[in-house]
């Protein structure tokens, strides 16, 4: 059984309405041992309207108007004075996902220092100043195009940011690519992917398997099993777990799932952090 979900959101997370504890709670109760609490902070994002788009998670009706973006000496002390509460049934860490972007590099490296982070998750969220979850993003583009042009920007900030432990949910673009999977290969991607992948490991860095793909209608994690399998091969050793739940329902979502995914791309073991260092825990 997984006992970790690295990467879990909170009210903290401009798109979440679930306080910690809530959380924390459900985590427990589903036999997570190891949480990590990764609340948003994108600098440069401002969210514009969610009109009726069915995979959104937040209730918050002023999303619109709020930037993505946490006071992280609020965020730190609130996450911290819950550590206590909960120290006999579970080690609560502190992290954060970065929305990682070449435009805005020196503050967001500048951020990643302002805490004692356990944890750091670079994630690719906006391409050219718009989110793919934003139908926007898809205008007057093919859908190969605006899927490689996502994969181009994450390779640019792993060329350009070094503050990060594991990337996240490496191919995030297919949740909101038209029709999702429908037409897609990730094959038509594996020269950059295979750019990416290395890069990560040249430079000491993890991914991830983000199970929120399977909440989406995917069928897989993100990324998907060929991803996993190639880091693998490729000589990548940090891996984490992640649920991305911003609803308690949504933690540690489809962990049942994750060890025989991973045997099957002949990884053993995953990763949890501490004070920004792996611990490799058997599967």
């Amino acid at each position: 059984m997984i006992k970790s979900d690295f990467h879990v959101h909170t009210s903290f997370s401009t798109d979440s309405d679930t306080p910690a504890r809530e959380q924390i709670e459900a985590l427990i109760n589903k036999g997570i041992t190891e949480i990590c609490i990764t609340d948003h902070h994108d600098i440069g994002y401002t969210a514009m309207e969610k009109a009726d788009v069915n995979t959104s998670e937040s209730t918050n009706t002023n999303i619109e108007s709020r930037p993505f973006r946490i006071n992280p000496f609020a965020y730190y002390e609130a996450i911290l004075g819950l550590i206590p509460e909960y120290s006999d049934r579970a080690r609560i860490s502190i992290g954060v996902e970065l929305g990682l972007r070449t435009d805005y590099h020196h503050s967001i490296e500048d951020f990643a220092e302002v805490c004692a982070w356990d944890f750091i998750i670079g994630s690719t969220h906006v391409v050219n100043g718009l989110d793919p979850y934003y139908p926007q993003y898809w205008e007057g583009k093919s859908k190969q195009q605006g899927i490689m042009e996502y994969y181009e920007a994450t390779l640019a900030n792993i060329r350009k940011l070094d503050c990060f432990d594991v990337y996240g949910h490496i191919d995030y673009i297919v949740r909101y690519a038209p029709n999702q999977r429908e037409n897609y290969s990730i094959l038509d991607y594996k020269d950059i992917i295979d750019e990416i992948l290395k890069l990560l490991i040249q430079n000491g860095k993890g991914i991830e398997c983000n199970t929120a793909g399977f909440k989406y209608g995917l069928g897989v994690p993100n990324p998907e099993n060929y991803v996993l399998k190639r880091y693998h091969e490729l000589g990548g050793e940090i891996l984490t777990i992640g649920s991305d739940g911003h609803k308690p329902e949504h933690t540690a979502y489809a962990f049942d799932k994750v060890p025989a995914i991973l045997e099957s791309c002949g990884i053993r073991y995953y990763t949890i952090f501490h004070d920004r260092k792996p611990i490799m825990l058997p599967l």
